[in-house]
């Protein structure tokens, strides 16, 4: 029964030694492989990362781990394939490990779809975002061309004045969306030349005293910490993603409200991060643009270029973090970003 089980599996099963050796397998394991391996050798020849599969192999016999479908890439004879391994240990009566179960699935056509869905996401986000560029540059042209098309039949020195200041208002305009766009394009790792180690606590402290001096009004602000949060950053970049985060928060409730502010370490994954959460009791996200906010170009606010979160979003995941918005039950929104501590960002 146990061999017919095995036999009829869609999915690859192999069991191996403690040495990695190759004890028994299925047919569909040989599908998987193209019959490439024999009874008694090595799992881990049957990849490409062959050292990462040992040391997970090692782990599984030694210590009793298991690992639930990790990558790794199989040559064929029509190119690599995507394959996913889950390992456990065999344990005997005694409760020795006398080697691993390893199932297998081939995840090649489904990580090719992925692919294409990533790609079709971001030539939508691509549309999206030339969309916005356009429209910005069409709305401040137009502005432009009706006041040169009044000041050539103007004559009167004080609306003429008027006129001109209207036209240099528009083009810092354009000149400023130019100016974020290419803040935006340029790679992050360039801005990426003194790393530091920073405690957030103190940047963020002195963060919500500039918005607080900039942006004066009748709200609340509550910031609280665990204690130190040091990581290594790009102090500049850092700086500007947390006051585009509490500039909009200060925005989105009309500078009256409470804005909240707190910073916790947690372990994610084995290592330690801190999470910055800002809450702000404005109006909140709307649910069908949540997903959207982050999208160059994307804005709510009338005269925003949309590249605010945009920008904070290449920031974050430069420095290995990441950061999401959410929408308060209550009434608010909230951003959320993690980064991991001590570590150095991305080159």
């Amino acid at each position: 029964m146990n061999e017919h089980i095995t036999n009829r599996m869609p999915s690859g099963l192999i069991t191996v030694d403690r040495d990695g050796r190759i004890l028994s397998h299925n047919p569909a394991s040989d599908r998987i492989f193209e019959g490439k391996f024999n009874t008694h050798s090595l799992f881990r020849d049957l990849v490409r990362e062959s050292d990462a599969l040992q040391a997970l192999l090692d782990r599984c016999v030694r210590n009793a781990e298991v690992f639930t479908r990790v990558e790794f890439n199989a040559p064929t004879s029509h190119g690599d394939k995507r394959i996913g391994i889950n390992l456990s240990p065999i344990v005997d009566a005694q409760g020795e490990i006398e080697g691993a179960i390893c199932l297998l699935s081939d995840l090649t056509d489904l990580v090719d779809l992925q692919n294409r869905m990533k790609l079709k996401e971001n030539f939508a986000a691509l549309g999206e975002m030339s969309a916005g560029i356009a429209h910005e540059f069409k709305n401040s042209l137009a502005t432009i061309l009706g006041y040169a098309q009044m000041s050539a039949t103007e004559n009167d020195p004080k609306t003429l004045h008027e006129y001109a200041r209207e036209i240099q208002k528009e083009s810092n305009s354009l000149a400023a969306v130019v100016t974020d766009f290419l803040t935006f394009a340029r790679p992050v790792s360039a801005s990426i030349q003194d790393v530091n180690l920073v405690d957030l606590v103190e940047l963020l402290d002195s963060v919500i005293s500039d918005v607080q001096s900039h942006k004066p009004g009748s709200y609340e602000v509550s910031f609280t910490a665990n204690g130190p949060a040091v990581v290594s950053c790009d102090t500049t970049l850092m700086r500007q993603a947390f006051l585009n985060l509490l500039n909009n928060a200060v925005e989105a409730m009309e500078k009256r409200g409470k804005l909240t502010v707190r910073v916790d370490r947690v372990r994610e994954h084995g290592a330690d991060h801190v999470r910055i959460i800002i809450e702000d009791t404005g109006p909140g996200i709307p649910v069908a643009e949540i997903a959207k906010i982050f999208v160059p170009f994307f804005t709510t606010k009338p005269n925003g270029t949309g590249l605010g979160l945009s920008l904070v979003q290449k920031a974050v995941i430069a420095h290995n973090g990441r950061v999401e918005a959410q929408n308060i039950e209550l009434g608010g929104a909230r951003f959320i970003v993690t980064l991991p501590l001590n570590e150095k960002p991305r080159p």
